[in-house]
């Protein structure tokens, strides 16, 4: 079935909300984006309001919709919550890694050890993104796996960066590295220690180098 024209501005405003192309907290008027997207203020409407539904705009009566931001307490907090989620879901998943499962997350580690070590941190970024999807994909919580990843796509316009810190990427390495062989030894209690522990290092990130990231 084809796409809708609200369908098709709908994921390419929510794209560039992700990649950052659209700031947060900046205006987003109807008549500039009609204009933008070649398509009718009507048609701009119900893209603002699906975008609204997803928590990437707020719309205001009087100053209209702009992109959603975060304050520093509001990061945090969802840290928080990330972390008991992604501790959940990969107590419930590790049990299911097969054998073919764990290869892949090896390669995933070779391959973030090749680009951290070529300093190529975008690459290193989406490799960090497929380890993730991996575990995900293990779970059989799909609600949980559903929440986390509305949280995480959210934040996605920030989360690229951390890698950019100064060491980050290093100690990024070890955590994923510690986690990958949690799971390979088939050890849940140890896994859920391990990425708990990861997120919580994301978190001091977020704290220390907010002003960057944000």
């Amino acid at each position: 079935m084809a796409e809708t024209q609200t369908t098709i501005v709908y994921k390419k405003m929510k794209k560039k909300i992700e990649n950052g192309e659209y700031s947060p907290a900046q205006s987003l008027p109807e008549l500039a984006l009609a204009k933008e997207y070649n398509v009718s203020r009507n048609t701009i409407k119900k893209v603002l309001l699906m975008l609204e539904n997803d928590a990437y705009v707020t719309m205001d009566l009087n100053k209209g919709a702009k992109v959603t931001s975060y304050s520093k307490e509001e990061v945090l907090q969802f840290l928080d919550l990330r972390e008991v989620l992604e501790g959940f879901i990969i107590r419930l998943a590790v049990p299911a890694f097969t054998k073919k499962d764990t290869d892949k997350l090896k390669s995933i580690i070779d391959k973030m050890n090749k680009y951290a070590a070529d300093g190529a941190l975008m690459d290193y970024s989406a490799c960090n993104q497929e380890f993730h999807k991996t575990i995900y994909a293990n779970c059989p919580n799909k609600p949980a796996v559903e929440m986390t990843l509305k949280l995480k796509n959210q934040m996605k316009k920030y989360n690229s960066k951390t890698i950019l810190i100064p060491g980050r990427s290093d100690h990024s390495l070890e955590e994923h590295t510690a986690i990958y062989e949690a799971i390979r030894d088939k050890d849940a209690d140890r896994a859920e220690a391990e990425i708990k522990k990861h997120i919580h290092n994301v978190r001091c990130v977020f704290e220390q180098y907010y002003s960057f990231l944000f």
